[in-house]
């Protein structure tokens, strides 16, 4: 299923997919799909009893995870402490 949206005046194609094709995308079981859904995490469509997601809103979820997880890697060097004082070993240690 294909849906059509405007961005600044201009037809954009968007496909629909259904919660089994996304968690095949990434890599989830199916159900997790649907705890995003109902958390809000991944914005999607209720027609009935059954859930469709643009694939635009599944890359921008994308987006948005990989942006939490680099936050994540930076906020883990950030708390890193060498263990010489002289900044000269490749050891650290955590807090």
């Amino acid at each position: 299923m294909e849906f059509i949206y405007f961005v600044q005046n201009q037809l954009i194609p968007d496909k629909l997919l259904t919660s089994e094709q996304v968690s095949k995308i990434l890599q989830v079981h199916p159900f997790t799909v649907l705890k995003y859904l109902k958390a809000g995490k991944l914005k999607g469509i209720k027609l009935g009893r059954v859930w469709r997601i643009r694939e635009s809103n599944v890359e921008r979820f994308l987006e948005e995870r990989s942006m939490v997880s680099n936050e994540s890697v930076q906020t883990f060097i950030e708390k890193e402490k060498p263990i010489m004082p002289d900044n000269q070993s490749d050891h650290y240690i955590l807090e």
